[in-house]
């Protein structure tokens, strides 16, 4: 891989970039490194069907929440 400008990065580093790559605000270099990652490792995999489950779960209470009656006046 001489020549290549890419950085190796790291699972944790990887991991935290899913949420952003889950709702699509991922882009350039980060977005390349997470789609590498999940092509090449079944784990990753694993973790973006985490973070999808971590998403949908965050979405249903965010939901739930109501405001006060009087906050609706």
């Amino acid at each position: 891989m001489s020549g290549e400008k890419k950085t190796m990065r790291g699972r944790d580093e990887l991991e935290a970039l899913l949420p952003f790559y889950l709702n699509g605000t991922l882009s350039g270099e980060d977005l390349e490194a997470v789609e590498d990652w999940l092509a090449a490792d079944v784990e990753a995999m694993a973790a973006l069907a985490e973070a999808e489950m971590e998403a949908a779960e965050t979405a249903a209470a965010n939901e739930a929440i109501r405001p006060p009656a009087d906050a609706l006046a």
